[in-house]
């Protein structure tokens, strides 16, 4: 919950380098760190999904995309942090998409680096 108020912190400076009015009265600000907190709690639940093992890889990734996507997209819209418009909710859902795209790609080569030493020090060990 600590994490809240950094995050709508930044979201405020980043508006506020772009020119974009950010005065806010109490409400924004209550507003804005309930749904920070309201986000990483979803966001920490929703990681979850990966220990159910019923489900294939890829619907587990499509069911966290998607989950991510609607938390992050109602509260912004709900805090008027973008543009209720539908050229502008287009811009965020392909920079979000975008955006857990690479993460996912960063991810899997990490992944298959660390894979690959692996069976290299077991081979060696079974010499």
């Amino acid at each position: 919950m600590g994490f809240g108020p950094i995050v709508y912190g930044t979201i405020m400076l980043i508006l506020h380098l772009c020119n974009v009015d950010t005065t806010s009265n109490g409400l924004d600000i209550f507003k804005g760190i309930i749904s920070t907190c309201i986000m990483a709690f979803i966001i920490a639940g929703i990681s979850n999904i990966y220990q159910v093992e019923s489900l294939s890889l890829v619907s587990k990734i499509m069911i966290h995309a998607l989950s991510l996507y609607l938390v992050y997209l109602v509260l912004y819209l709900l805090n008027d942090w973008i543009i209720k418009d539908l050229k502008v909710i287009g811009i965020f859902s392909l920079i979000f998409f975008s955006g857990y795209i690479v993460i996912w790609i960063i991810i899997y080569l990490i992944e298959r680096k660390k894979i690959k030493e692996l069976n290299e020090k077991l081979k060696k060990k079974s010499i």
